[in-house]
């Protein structure tokens, strides 16, 4: 210990004095309660987290065995209720996520009659509910890519899964519980509110599986195969909403001879949208094919204009109001990730050889060498 010798000026005697103690520093409240709550906030968060892993893979506890009843066409939200109400689950919504998010099931459901374990895990019981538990007959149906809804419909009905007419009505009036739709519009010029939307695939139904059943498992593909977070990145980077997008994509997937060429088609129209002013109509063969066999069909030929307008892309600027097929994943992609290209013309011969150009010129130049290839195949002029 230190000393520190002073003089007393009054007695002129020496004296000894102990230096003052240091103060102690005084903790912060605020910090102390900042800390507090970190520390409630972690503890929080492993309780939370133990509980989620508790409910999705239970321990090994004998449990409860119950029969339920899924309904034709129940949704993620509806089974995961039925789970909770039966006891073999405690947690709709954490069964709903997991479903969604890391199984990625949804819309692979089958109904009927299960037999499930409370002490079952979410992957248990997910695997089961996928099953067929019944010895019945299914029936397999492939929609090639740029099939529309008509197309869709005619092999439903050719199949005996219901009629056309009815499968239209249900894509024009049935709500389906789908983030992506609130982003389609409800025009009512548009011949099918949900055409571009029901992924082309090769599914398995029930035979008496109803149309809203049919028709969730084309929109769930649709959600799988084509919202990946790559193209979700894409499309908000391209200036496209999602129904522009489904729309550009299925005028090119009528418009191209395979998948190479849409990424060339792809970046002709992406083109003439961005030079809007110079080339305000895309002006798509594909739009006006579709207005003579389905729109002039559908109202006795006798269509309203509006509804004309609203998909001939030789009189129109811009895109059409709807989709007028569903595309594939080639021609999704090629949407979003064009060639860079200098074209804004194109056409194509007989023997599905695409001929581009940078100016009307160009066009009219090869226009004459589509029609000297189509005449060798005893066709006079262009095909559409």
């Amino acid at each position: 210990m230190f000393i520190t010798n002073c003089y007393n000026k009054e007695s002129g005697d020496l004296m000894s004095e102990l230096p003052n103690k240091k103060r102690k520093k005084r903790k912060h409240p605020f910090l102390r309660f900042l800390l507090l709550i970190l520390v409630l906030g972690m503890i929080f968060a492993g309780c939370g987290a133990f509980y989620v892993y508790k409910e999705i893979s239970p321990s090994g506890d004998e449990g409860i065995t119950s029969t339920i009843t899924i309904p034709q066409g129940a949704s993620t939200s509806s089974i995961a209720t039925i789970l909770k109400e039966n006891e073999l689950i405690d947690n709709a919504l954490v069964f709903k996520a997991y479903s969604r998010f890391i199984a990625l099931s949804d819309g692979s459901f089958n109904y009927g009659d299960f037999t499930i374990n409370s002490a079952d895990s979410y992957d248990d019981i997910i695997h089961i509910l996928q099953q067929s538990n019944t010895d019945v007959e299914v029936i397999t149906v492939t929609f090639p890519e740029g099939y529309n809804a008509y197309q869709i419909g005619a092999e439903l009905e050719k199949n005996g899964l219901g009629t056309q007419e009815a499968f239209i009505d249900a894509l024009n009036t049935l709500t389906f519980d789908y983030d992506f739709i609130d982003q389609v519009t409800a025009n009512p010029l548009k011949l099918v509110k949900l055409e571009g939307f029901l992924f082309p695939d090769t599914y398995v139904f029930y035979p008496d599986e109803n149309m809203e059943s049919i028709i969730n498992r084309m929109l769930k593909n649709f959600e799988t195969k084509a919202l990946t977070d790559e193209n979700i990145t894409l499309l908000a980077d391209s200036g496209l909403t999602l129904e522009e997008w489904v729309t550009l994509s299925s005028i090119i997937q009528k418009e191209s001879a395979n998948t190479t060429e849409m990424y060339n088609v792809a970046s002709v129209f992406h083109n003439r949208l961005d030079e809007s002013g110079t080339y305000p109509k895309l002006e798509s063969c594909t739009t006006r094919d579709f207005i003579e066999d389905y729109i002039h069909p559908e109202f006795d030929n006798n269509p309203p204009i509006e509804v004309l307008e609203g998909y001939d892309t030789y009189g129109s600027a811009g895109l059409p109001i709807g989709a007028i097929t569903n595309p594939g994943v080639d021609a999704l992609n090629a949407t979003l990730r064009p060639n860079d290209t200098p074209y804004y013309f194109f056409v194509t011969d007989v023997e599905y050889t695409h001929y581009y150009g940078e100016t009307f010129q160009d066009h009219l130049n090869n226009i004459v060498k589509a029609k000297a290839v189509n005449k060798t195949h005893g066709i006079d002029g262009l095909i559409s």
